[in-house]
């Protein structure tokens, strides 16, 4: 895992990544009309209610978090703060030129950056079930697929109505979770994704 390093993500930060072969990349906040600079590598990654969704949501989020190569935008994440424990990966994508070279990581990586400096104990994304690529990138950053029945659903202030009305996610998709920090905080014993021991 390629560590970033710079100043820590929030609203107007950027995070400057080690040189290297990716060493023109850096990782800004995009707001306002320039997050329409990050709709080419969104339209070659989603088609049809996904791509509508996904523009209209890159003008709706908290935070547009967009991977710059040489100025342009390689890929982007799209999140939210859905209460002041939870945060939630409404989509991270990487235009079709630059995909395979670590760049969904990076940018999962920052995001969880800002969310850990937000105070978010959890992290919830969604994926396609037949998304391969983007439930292992998940899954290779500590995530885990959890059932939409499951008490960590309730964590956040985050109860049914509030799972449902703050975050999208649909048929034929999962769900994925993680502890900010890798494991449950203490106190929470009773909370755990299936599969997972208690704590």
């Amino acid at each position: 895992m390629t560590p970033l390093q710079g100043s820590s993500p929030g609203r107007t930060g950027t995070t400057e990544l080690p040189s290297g072969p990716s060493s023109a990349l850096r990782i800004v906040e995009l707001e306002g009309t320039d997050r329409d600079r990050a709709l080419p590598a969104l339209q070659e990654s989603f088609e049809g209610i996904y791509r509508w969704h996904a523009k209209r949501t890159l003008h709706r989020a908290t935070w547009v978090r967009a991977a710059l190569d040489g100025g342009a935008v390689a890929g982007a994440s799209v999140l939210e703060q859905l209460s002041p424990e939870a945060g939630y990966v409404y989509y991270l994508f990487v235009g079709a030129s630059k995909r395979r070279r670590g760049l969904g990581k990076l940018l999962l990586d920052d995001a969880l950056q800002l969310f850990r400096a937000r105070g978010a104990r959890l992290v919830w994304a969604a994926a396609e079930e037949d998304n391969l690529p983007s439930i292992r990138l998940f899954l290779s950053r500590g995530f885990r697929k959890v059932d939409r029945d499951e008490l960590p659903l309730q964590e956040g202030g985050l109860g049914a109505q509030g799972f449902r009305s703050r975050m999208t996610v649909v048929h034929g998709e999962i769900l994925l979770g993680r502890w900010v920090e890798g494991e449950a905080p203490s106190g929470t014993a009773t909370v755990a994704f299936r599969g997972e021991p208690e704590r």
